[in-house]
């Protein structure tokens, strides 16, 4: 104890230890409050993390503790611990020096604590005594030339001393405190134990305080105060808990789901979880208490961590993983030739079944084969939560395939199922071409080509069976042999005979179809010597005399190059026919199969051989024509002019009507001439192309793609650069803006509109001649006067090429002088490129598409003009009917247009609401009670229908397919349900997939049933469709109803939107007609259906009382606004005489007619001189269904139906006569349009007024 009395600075350390790996809370004060004279602690300061160790607590501020100087301190001889006592009373009397004084001055320095000053008059040393309150002492020595410095080190904390000289009188007070040092508390972690403890240190000393703190959950990141004595000093310390360690657990099942088991509820900021199961993938970080989706099967590692006052405190670890058996019991069903069923069913355990798949994948690949087949492709459906079935399609016959599937989840694939099969046998697939040899004059050797190397397994198709050949004369057998290998002889056969030879091969199941090929044995070589010799003779005799003739035709050229011009054949003298005219001189031709128009067109010649092609038939240009029998003539040939020599192109000069050099016709380029295009479109200075074909039809190419896609948006064809600008994509047709360069002629630029035609079918002529009339509005559009000829190609640049020039330049004539001659100008056409108007099929559609022209004019109407034609067309003189009555009138009303036997059927008439409107059998809507789901059955467009055809299973409903903007069959016209129908009505819905429904009328309006309500306010079930609303929103002109649809045959639940347009009830047409146009906008945006590559497939069923009088004004309206959008054109009536031939009284008056003019006029109101679009404005409220019923008042029709007089002059032929084959000439492979045909064929539709 003899330490505690020397004399020196005090340093107090105070610290709060934490147990565990915790960082250490920082105490937020700490102050003494000693039992003598109260000493203080001035100073706090926290500890860098970094300092924090398990280690004994040391000050932070070293400078503050340790002294300035190096006072040593007094030997411990020198200090002592003994009671006080009088000096005079324990060592006699004590000579007192004379004047001996000594003072007691503070060190303001901080180096030591005080001074002891002896002032004497002897140089002598001093005994110096330095007593505390217990009466415990320690000495020095001192003297006036050496004064005691006292060391805050000698001294204890919170202590009063008294300091005296032995011999000396005191000059001034002579006490002092120990506390006038600064002192500073700070804290290291020394302990992993759950507590918080308080140690200290004085001089080095540890000193073990009274208690200490459990850290738990409730007391976890709070405030607390501890009183604390030290010594002889007390103090009082404010600190924060620092957090439990945290625990943390997690449920074993797919998703999972991390806890927080012991988390305080003082603690504000988020424990996260670490987890890694691949040290070589980037650790997840996931939430406390969510979902999450952890995978199977894979040894996860796990960690808290939770941030606290700059440091992470980490949790206990988890290594866990969730095993998954995957493997699914399954079955190969269906086995055929080349497809297989993979089916399975089994629910995975509770832990794993609610695993997210994102995509199954099937494989099959081809097990110990010695040849490598392609691929199959698989295709896999999971049809509800514990069935998933795969579908594997374009297996090879008879092979042994290792069949496997995985489920991918998070890029991570497991193993579904893997088993071998084999496929079925199939008929071999003998295709190898025959090959006969002669050995002998009369024998035969036959083999089969290419029977060996990667080619056998394309042949047998199941096991190796034999090969059997035959030789046939006149269809009676001569010989027959069979093989192993596919090699035979024939011998001792006649002499100049010709066989027929018949190869075939069988496996052990089925026979190959049959090769044959023709072959001819030669002369009898020995018995024919001696006439052989004569043969010689003769045959030099005419060789010479060949070649005298030969030599005295050439005399008779002027030149050598001299063509001498052959008559051509007459052509059949065929008269004009005058715009009056058309539509009889149509009937009169096309009776009778056509036999008129088959005689008319094949009396012109298909080329004309008194013009030469000597230039395409040059050697160094073949490989520039597509087609090895369409070239052009030499006189009218379009000459490259910067090419050098090499200046040919497959491309004609061609008239127009009455003016030169007006097109030029060209095939459509090929990869190695489509610099040689653009050349010629830059020197014609040609600013249009026409392109009236696809670059593939039928899996064949028809013309390179010559320009840049918007990708690229560049492309680089030597000297010339082509950009594209911009592309506007039209049902029919694309136009593409294109910029063209030539980098010869700096600073030269020039614009091409590239006008694609897009519909015309890859056999045959389009249906409808309107839309080549279309197309040439579109082309006209864009020409200007200074701009060269106006380059049409197809493929081989002659058919649909020659159609369209003739179309063209025939409306011109028909323009000019009221009639056309249209035999005189084809021929006039094949005069300058061979085979123009390639086939019949496209010389009808010449004559219809000038019918078409002839009767209706030009009715579209751009959005830009569109008021102004309509207030002309509204404008009347006197009594006479303004000229929109006349455009009215103009419209065919097809009488006796279709069929519809099923609709009038005895079992079906009870299933119309209205006689007079029966849907056609060629477009009506047919659905099958034994097929589930999406599966439709689409009827085929044929001219007659017999019911005894349809099975038992193809059910009728009064509703028609109706073609809409985009594609066919995006609508359909239905009839209210009756109560009978109810079922096959939602059957319909079902299987067409719908997801709109629109709805014209109410119920019941003026005490009439216009529809069955099929719907209502609980689930309701007709047979085997049930159907439930969900969800009911009202708005000022019309309710939405959200559906749900299912079948009690199948699971998957069809979601419907139901629009009941409210304005219509008991009037003939809405008082608003943009009210009408507002629900359709809505419908647009909320189907997706204002992008046209979005539900072309899924049809909107729109349906009134008849399924015609406000179905046929919608579907108007609809198509109406579409063209409106995307080409800011409209042809009201177009559509309108489109919609009429699709189903029966649709727009049969003059007021809706009107009306459609009305509604796109409020559509597109003008507003400062521009169209402008409306925006919609609606309000929803959400209402009870039964409510909204019954507050709907009923109201009548109104408009009665009238009886459909419909007329036609043809439609491909009511005899049921085919259109004109386009098959290719051998010569022209791949060409659609370039065929012949020899039989009686039929055009397009022509419709007229009788």
């Amino acid at each position: 104890m003899a330490r505690f009395f020397a004399l020196g600075p005090l340093v107090l350390v105070l610290c709060l230890v934490l147990c565990s790996s915790n960082s250490p809370t920082i105490m937020q004060s700490a102050t003494p409050t000693p039992a003598l004279p109260t000493g203080s602690v001035k100073g706090f300061t926290q500890p860098d993390s970094s300092t924090l160790t398990n280690a004994s607590i040391t000050p932070t501020n070293a400078a503050k503790v340790k002294a300035k100087d190096s006072v040593t301190q007094p030997d411990s001889s020198t200090l002592t611990n003994a009671s006080i006592t009088p000096t005079n009373a324990t060592e006699g009397p004590t000579e007192i020096p004379q004047k001996c004084q000594y003072s007691l001055i503070k060190n303001e320095d901080k180096a030591f604590a005080y001074v002891v000053n002896i002032s004497s008059s002897k140089n002598q040393s001093y005994k110096i005594l330095i007593m505390d309150k217990n009466n415990n002492l320690f000495n020095s020595t001192g003297s006036n030339l050496q004064p005691l410095k006292i060391k805050f080190e000698w001294l204890k904390p919170c202590t009063v001393y008294n300091v005296s000289v032995n011999g000396c009188i005191p000059n001034g007070n002579m006490t002092f405190t120990s506390s006038d040092k600064d002192e500073t508390v700070s804290c290291t972690n020394v302990s992993k134990v759950e507590k918080m403890c308080f140690n200290g240190k004085i001089n080095g000393i540890q000193w073990n305080l009274s208690e200490c703190i459990e850290i738990t959950k409730n007391n976890s990141c709070k405030t607390e105060k501890k009183h604390i004595r030290f010594d002889t000093c007390n103090y009082t310390v404010n600190f924060e808990m620092p957090p439990v360690t945290p625990n943390i657990s997690f449920n074993e099942a797919i998703p999972s789901q991390f806890k927080w088991n012991n988390k305080p509820t003082q603690c504000n900021d988020t424990l996260k979880v670490n987890c890694a199961y691949d040290k070589n993938k980037i650790p997840k970080i996931y939430d406390v208490n969510v979902e999450v989706s952890l995978l199977p099967n894979k040894k996860y590692s796990c960690t808290g961590e939770y941030p606290y006052k700059k440091q992470t405190i980490k949790s206990n670890k988890l290594s866990f993983n969730i095993s998954c058996d995957f493997k699914r019991n399954y079955t190969f069903t269906n086995i055929s030739q080349n497809f297989i069923d993979i089916p399975w069913e089994s629910p995975l355990e509770e832990k794993c079944s609610k695993i997210r798949w994102q995509n199954y994948l099937a494989t099959c690949t081809q097990k110990n084969s010695e040849t490598k087949k392609p691929n199959p492709s698989a295709s896999c459906l999971q049809t509800n939560s514990n069935s998933t079935r795969c579908s594997i399609k374009e297996l090879w016959p008879y092979t042994t395939y290792e069949c496997k599937c995985n489920a991918t989840v998070d890029q991570e694939k497991y193993e579904i199922f893997s088993g071998t099969l084999q496929t079925s046998p199939a008929q071999p697939n003998f295709t190898m071409p025959i090959e006969v040899h002669l050995p002998s004059h009369n024998s035969f050797a036959i083999k089969c080509d290419n029977l060996t190397g990667s080619n056998v397994w394309n042949v047998w198709n199941g096991e190796k069976g034999i090969f059997t050949a035959s030789v046939k004369r006149k269809s009676y057998e001569v010989a027959s042999q069979n093989n192993s290998e596919c090699w035979f002889l024939f011998s001792d056969l006649n002499y100049l005979t010709t066989y027929d030879i018949e190869v075939t091969a069988k496996n052990k199941q089925k026979l190959s179809t049959t090769l044959t090929a023709t072959w001819t044995t030669k002369y009898n070589d020995k018995a024919i010597i001696g006439i052989l010799a004569f043969l010689i003779v003769v045959t030099s005799i005419a060789l010479l005399f060949v070649l005298f003739k030969i030599y005295l035709l050439k005399r008779k050229r002027t030149a050598e190059d001299e063509e001498i011009l052959l008559t051509p054949e007459p052509l059949r003298r065929v008269e004009p026919i005058y715009a009056g005219g058309l539509v009889e001189a149509y009937k009169n031709k096309i009776a009778d199969e056509g036999r008129l128009f088959m005689d008319e067109f094949q009396s012109i010649p298909r080329i004309f051989s008194n013009y030469t092609i000597k230039e395409a038939k040059k050697s160094e240009n073949q490989y520039k024509n597509r087609y090895v029998d369409i070239l052009p003539y030499d006189y009218n040939r379009v000459t490259l002019s910067t090419g050098g020599e090499d200046n040919y192109i497959n491309a004609s000069f061609i008239e127009g009507y009455r003016e030169p050099k007006k097109y030029i016709a060209a095939q459509g380029p090929k990869d190695e001439t489509v610099v040689d295009f653009w050349r010629m479109v830059w020197e014609q200075k040609s600013s249009i192309i026409v392109m009236v074909t696809r670059c593939e039809e039928g899996n064949k190419t028809k013309c390179a793609q010559y320009w840049p896609s918007l990708d690229r948006e560049t492309e680089i064809f030597e000297d010339f650069v082509v950009k594209i600008r911009s592309e506007e994509h039209c049902p029919d047709y694309v136009i593409r803006h294109l910029i063209l360069n030539n980098k010869r002629e700096k600073g030269s630029e020039r614009e091409v509109t590239h006008i694609q035609f897009i519909s015309w079918p890859d056999h045959g002529v389009p249906g409808d001649p309107s839309l080549l009339l279309k197309l040439r509005r579109r082309v006209n559009s864009f020409k200007n006067f200074f701009s060269g000829p106006v380059v049409v190609h197809c493929s081989a640049g002659v058919g649909r090429t020659g159609t369209y020039m003739s179309i063209d330049a025939m409306i011109e004539s028909l323009e000019a002088e009221g009639r056309v001659d249209i035999y005189g100008f084809v021929a006039k056409l094949r005069r300058q490129r061979c085979l123009m108007v390639q086939v019949e099929a496209q010389y009808i559609l010449i004559h219809t598409a000038l019918i078409e022209y002839n009767q209706f004019g030009e009715t579209e109407v751009s959005l830009s003009e569109f008021h102004s034609v309509l207030n002309t067309l509204r404008q009347k003189n006197g009594s006479d009917p303004s000229l929109l009555e006349k455009e009215f009138q103009k419209l065919p009303k097809f009488k006796k247009w279709r069929t519809m036997n099923t609709g009038s059927s005895e079992d079906n008439k009870k299933k119309n609401r209205d006689s007079a409107v029966i849907p056609y059998d060629f477009n009506r809507v047919i659905f099958r009670l034994d097929i589930e789901g999406n599966q439709t059955s689409d009827p085929e467009d044929e001219e007659e229908y017999s019911s005894d055809e349809e099975e038992e299973s193809n059910q009728y409903i009064n509703a028609s397919f109706i073609d809409g903007y985009w594609c066919n069959k995006s609508l359909i016209a239905a009839q209210g349900p009756l109560p009978s129908t109810a079922e096959e009505f939602l059957l319909m819905l079902y299987q067409q997939q719908t997801k709109t429904l629109v709805m014209l009328t109410d119920c019941q309006e003026d005490g009439k049933d216009y529809c069955f309500q099929y719907w209502g306010d609980e689930k309701k079930t007709y047979g085997d469709m049930e159907i439930e609303v969900k969800k009911t929103e009202t708005f000022p002109t019309y309710v939405r109803r959200h559906l749900e649809i299912q079948s009690l045959k199948k699971k998957e639940v069809l979601k419907v939107d139901q629009y009941q347009f409210l304005k219509w009830r008991g009037r003939e047409l809405p008082e608003n007609a943009q009210e009408l146009v507002e629900m359709a906008s809505i419908i647009r945006e909320n189907g997706h259906y204002d992008n046209s590559k979005t539900n072309r497939n899924v049809p909107i069923v729109v349906h009134c009382n008849n399924g015609s009088s406000r179905t046929g004004i919608f579907c108007a309206l609809w198509n109406l606004l579409d063209s409106a959008y995307t080409e800011k054109l409209v042809d009201v009536l177009q559509e309108v005489k489109n919609l009429r031939k699709l189903r029966q009284g649709m727009v049969e008056t003059i007021e809706q007619y009107q009306f459609l003019y009305t509604a796109l006029e409020g559509a597109f109101p003008v507003q400062n001189g521009a169209v402008k679009t409306p925006p919609a404005k609606d309000a929803a409220q959400v209402i009870n269904e039964t409510t909204a019923l019954l507050t709907e008042p009923n109201s009548t029709s109104g408009a009665d139906q009238k009886e459909a007089e419909e007329s036609t002059a043809a439609e491909s032929n009511e005899q049921g006569a085919k259109e004109s084959s386009t098959a290719e000439a051998p010569a022209a492979e791949g060409d659609g349009e370039k065929a012949t045909s020899e039989g009686p064929t039929n055009g397009p539709t022509a419709t007229v007024e009788v």
